[in-house]
């Protein structure tokens, strides 16, 4: 009995991948696009930080106010990069927020 139910399963898995085979492989594409964008962004980034940090060392600034230099920057690169999301959270937030009363 169980070797039957076994094939079933197989029949039914194979057919339900033939059927629903497009969004199976757009579902797939656009996790890996997703990881493949956030990486190449991060590294962006880091390379934004390494390169202020390269600047400064560059200017003649010590290993100290560099590494604040390439913080500031990677902060700032961040912060853009999470700048519409932000906006998007702050118009949620006052939209569903509980407004006070005037008297």
């Amino acid at each position: 009995m169980s070797r039957r139910s076994s094939r079933i399963w197989i029949v039914l898995g194979v057919l339900a991948a033939i059927v629903f085979a497009d969004e199976i492989f757009s579902l797939l594409g656009t996790v890996i696009g997703v990881l493949f964008s956030i990486g190449i962004t991060g590294l962006l980034i880091l390379g934004l930080a390494i390169g202020a940090f390269a600047l400064a060392l560059f200017i003649g600034c010590s290993v100290g106010v560099a590494l604040i230099i390439a913080s500031v920057a990677l902060v700032f690169s961040l912060f853009g990069w999470l700048l519409p999301y932000l906006l998007v959270g702050f118009l949620v937030y006052l939209l569903v927020r509980k407004k006070p009363n005037t008297v």
